[in-house]
């Protein structure tokens, strides 16, 4: 029984043997022959986050949209400072008022306070499509830029070699990095 667990062992190493011999002598002719039809594969990588950080016109719509962000937060805290004056005023004349006015200046500061909680979601969601429309256009920019690299330059793919833990490339030759040069097109 242990000659036959041998066998069976020697002819799986040598069947997997034969395997990978047939398949590096398939892939090396498959890779000579399309060399000599000079169909080559050319890719190259860029920092996707590097060219988003970088490029001149996400850095103005930025700017443009930090701009709004602060005109509509100085609207909201002028809101908040008012609710919170009339609570002030409230909690300091409360004793001296009828039931009624207590009634009416609680009401009318809490009403006060849910058009402020509305106004500021409302703002909160304008903003954040304004950013997305953003992103959405600066994006679009540099797809475009890269398609145009590629195209120009016969490239088959070219793949998002930004850094850190989540990228999709662990490794690629500073010779195939077409960043600085897509960069270059967007900032013209």
């Amino acid at each position: 029984m242990n000659n036959q667990v041998r066998f069976s062992r020697s002819f799986l190493i040598l069947t997997l043997a034969a395997t990978l011999t047939f398949s590096a002598a398939f892939t090396k002719a498959a890779f000579a022959q399309a060399n000599e039809s000079g169909s080559q594969y050319r890719i190259a990588v860029v920092d996707m986050s590097l060219l988003m950080s970088e490029y001149n016109k996400r850095k103005t719509k930025y700017d443009e949209l930090q701009k709004e962000v602060d005109r509509l937060q100085q609207e909201i805290d002028a809101m908040s400072q008012r609710i919170e004056k009339a609570k002030e005023e409230y909690e300091a004349k409360k004793d001296a008022m009828s039931d009624d006015e207590r009634f009416d200046k609680r009401s009318q500061i809490e009403s006060d306070f849910v058009q402020y909680r509305s106004e500021l979601e409302r703002r909160q969601r304008l903003i954040d499509t304004q950013e997305e429309r953003v992103l959405k256009e600066v994006v679009t920019d540099i797809e475009a830029v890269i398609a145009q690299i590629a195209e120009k330059d016969g490239y088959h793919l070219i793949l998002n070699a930004t850094k850190g833990t989540r990228a999709s490339v662990v490794y690629n030759s500073p010779t195939i990095d077409i960043t600085s040069r897509v960069l270059q097109d967007l900032n013209k």
